[in-house]
């Protein structure tokens, strides 16, 4: 496996032989449906794309990583982590720690430099990507065989339970157990996991508003309101284990016990639920323009119930629906700011990227980063060469 050369550089002037290095890649990823569905339990659907974190170490008593980007290195001993004030790029590599040793998994410490081009707030799970690849290096130095989904769970819960974001599993789970040219759908309530094939006569194209707020602030706030919510109905009288046991028959009950902002944000974990359920159906049929069709109505669910749009994105979004070639578009991640996804013919990649470049930057004066993504396919570990 191929590391960036700024870290070759980094390595061989530090004077370290590669005999017993190891290398792991862990890709961010697109949410492609089920916004904000994961952490209630419901069903999501999510690509890798083509932007890593590499990280690149040797075994260690203490743990001692140099991060490119930031230009800064992190020490500390690989046991009794405890939590700090202040989200920084090294207290997710702690989570991880922490985790591992909440898990009982004996491994130990790490020597490395990690490094990613993830844009950071995009979106894009540049955490879920640096947590991915950390937890595959420390168990491959460690000697320590870990099945895929419990590698996934150890840096989920590095996240969730040791960073405090109110995260679900799509991320972790996307960057560890995605396939190549697959979107990965996952059952939340029981973490079944099913890989399918996307046509290779469409791209995903992400267009990045460079619009930015903090991933764990829209998620910690929308979490407290659908806990909210599932508590009230609750105590109402119904007997829900999580939102995403509510049918569509049934909202209208809903409307009777929530305020109005609360009854949205359930029926948009309804709806979206459904649109992913329909979503795999019409991939699995080849079906297109029918799944064209859902992102843009999962994009509209996100903006008017969930309320985790921009008008930036809904920009990008429009510009994409008046395109040529285009079958669907709609923002990606936690939302507020970041990117949009948008599934396009193949022939039609280039000049769509031109187009939506230029019409956002007239209207904006800002120019948005657009590109087209591969789906590589989940973390890989290896070897330094």
């Amino acid at each position: 496996m191929k590391i960036p050369g700024e870290m070759y550089e980094r390595l061989q002037s530090l004077g370290t032989e590669f005999d017993d290095f190891w290398a792991a890649r862990a890709p961010g990823r697109a949410e492609v449906l089920g916004n904000h569905t994961d952490y209630n339990s419901g069903m999501v659907m999510a690509a890798t794309i083509n932007r890593f974190v590499w990280a690149v170490g040797t075994s260690s008593e203490e743990v001692d990583i140099y991060s490119l980007d930031f230009d800064e290195k992190t020490s500390f001993s690989p046991k009794g982590l405890r939590r700090t004030d202040g989200l920084q790029w090294d207290t997710y590599v702690k989570g991880v720690y922490w985790s591992f040793e909440r898990r009982k998994h004996a491994v130990t410490g790490l020597k490395g430099i990690i490094h990613g081009d993830v844009p950071i707030g995009a979106g894009l799970s540049s955490s879920a990507a640096l947590e991915v690849a950390i937890v595959n290096l420390v168990a491959a130095v460690s000697g320590l065989t870990l099945i895929p989904k419990s590698a996934a769970m150890v840096a989920f819960e590095a996240e969730r339970l040791f960073c405090g974001i109110s995260c679900g599993v799509m991320d972790q789970f996307t960057s560890q157990l995605g396939e190549p040219n697959s979107l990965l759908a996952i059952k939340c309530s029981n973490l079944q996991t099913k890989s399918i094939k996307i046509s290779p006569k469409v791209k995903l194209v992400i267009a990045d508003s460079k619009v930015r707020r903090s991933a764990g602030e829209v998620l910690n706030e929308r979490r407290a309101e659908c806990v909210s919510a599932l508590n009230q109905l609750n105590e109402s009288g119904m007997d829900f284990q999580s939102l995403s046991e509510i049918e569509t028959h049934q909202l209208d009950d809903v409307d009777e016990v929530l305020d109005e902002k609360l009854a949205k944000r359930v029926r948009h974990v309804v709806s979206e639920n459904a649109r992913v359920r329909e979503g795999i159906d019409a991939l699995e049929e080849q079906d297109l323009r029918r799944f064209g069709a859902l992102l843009y109505e999962s994009h509209k669910s996100s903006k008017e119930l969930y309320e985790v749009s921009h008008p930036r994105l809904d920009l990008l979004v429009d510009i994409a629906r008046s395109h040529k070639g285009v079958y669907g578009s709609r923002m990606t991640g936690a939302g507020l700011g970041g990117a949009t996804l948008s599934v396009v013919a193949d022939e039609y990649v280039e000049g769509f990227r031109k187009e939506i470049s230029k019409a956002y930057k007239a209207q904006t004066g800002d120019t948005p980063d657009v590109y087209m993504s591969d789906i590589p396919g989940g973390v890989m570990v290896d070897r330094l060469s």
